[in-house]
């Protein structure tokens, strides 16, 4: 079975996201698609594998190495990328994958999701980080490509880690109580109070 048309599925899922192909990079192996504004810088690589996979490490360190040499996260805003990696076969899992998805802001970029697409086989697996981004449709788009053009398509989800499972549990508890009516100020002795106010004057 030939293989899909990857920069053409890929080109398609950017569309809405309004990522525009780079074509001055030069990285072999690479595609690139870049959306940079004021406040926002979304990345999504589309790589060409033709060395055996041998471990994610390897995989993200490959990643990492050619992002970070192309695309540089500015103090004032954080960058998100997405990357699709053929390869030969597929010698990952997805938990292999999921350690390679990052589920909270990463200094040096943000990986949100990664789809490997292997060669030999019509398959392609893909992992997406625990919440919803900028980028998720085009991840949707690309796997929806994918199936699309016959090949077998698995997704999975990295979950949040222990941190982040407090963090958005409070702001979970937060909104919920917002939205009853029965948030109470934490230390009330500490707010002004007018009523109080307009009693003293």
């Amino acid at each position: 079975m030939p293989g899909p048309d990857l920069a053409s599925i890929v080109t398609t899922a950017v569309t809405a996201p309004k990522l525009r192909l780079r074509t001055d990079v030069r990285e072999p192996g690479w595609t690139f698609w870049e959306l940079r504004t004021l406040n926002m810088h979304r990345v999504v690589g589309l790589l060409r594998e033709d060395r055996p996979l041998s471990d994610a490490h390897a995989l993200e360190t490959s990643i990492r190495g050619a992002v970070s040499r192309h695309f540089k996260r500015s103090w004032w805003r954080g960058m998100g990328f997405g990357v699709v990696a053929q390869v030969a076969t597929l010698p990952l899992k997805a938990d292999d994958l999921k350690t390679l998805v990052d589920v909270r802001e990463n200094s040096k970029g943000t990986l949100q999701w990664v789809v490997l697409v292997a060669r030999a086989t019509p398959r392609a697996l893909g992992v997406h980080t625990w919440m919803e981004t900028y980028l998720s449709p085009a991840y949707r788009g690309i796997l929806q490509g994918l199936g699309a053009a016959g090949y077998q398509v698995s997704s999975a989800t990295r979950n949040k880690d222990g941190l982040m499972k407090v963090l958005t549990g409070i702001a979970d508890f937060e909104a919920a109580l917002v939205s009853l009516g029965t948030r109470q100020q934490a230390f009330p002795e500490f707010h002004d109070d007018p009523q109080r106010k307009r009693a003293d004057a």
